[in-house]
């Protein structure tokens, strides 16, 4: 059986620190590394050169770019098997849903430490996808 590791990512500097360390256990143990991206789309419309871009243009949009973005973090990593996921949905709902489908050995994920308001109102996709995930999560708060 392949070590499968899955690594929520949201470009901030604390799924940053969660890519690397789960760069050095899958160097450490072997196997993937799946990287995982989960994008909504915003509220409105936005007006787009006079116009208004529809919903699935903007969702192309959101995701060509993230896939871009992911793509550029992957590069620091030419030594991993990397897969990339760029999907739409909610984070935590999709890197639950990922991780089973492959079967994870462990998630990683980045953790900004947020407390109080902030917490209350925003929540945790770490704390929501250690909750219920079927693998062990390792969270990693940014430097």
């Amino acid at each position: 059986m392949t070590l499968r590791i899955v690594c929520g990512i949201d470009f901030s500097d604390a799924s940053r620190a969660a890519l690397d360390e789960a760069a050095r256990l899958t160097r450490l143990l072997g196997g993937e590394l799946h990287l995982v991206h989960a994008y909504g789309l915003p509220m409105a419309a936005l007006p787009i050169d006079g116009g208004v871009m529809s919903g699935p243009e903007r969702a192309a949009d959101i995701a060509s770019d993230a896939d871009a973005k992911l793509d550029d973090w992957a590069r620091a990593y030419p030594d991993l098997d990397l897969v990339r996921h760029v999907v739409l949905g909610m984070p935590a709902d999709e890197i639950l849903r990922i991780s089973e489908e492959t079967e994870a050995s462990y998630i990683v994920m980045g953790t900004r430490g947020r407390s109080g308001l902030a917490h209350l109102l925003l929540g945790s996709v770490a704390e929501n996808v250690m909750r219920h995930a079927k693998a062990p999560v390792l969270t990693v708060r940014r430097p």
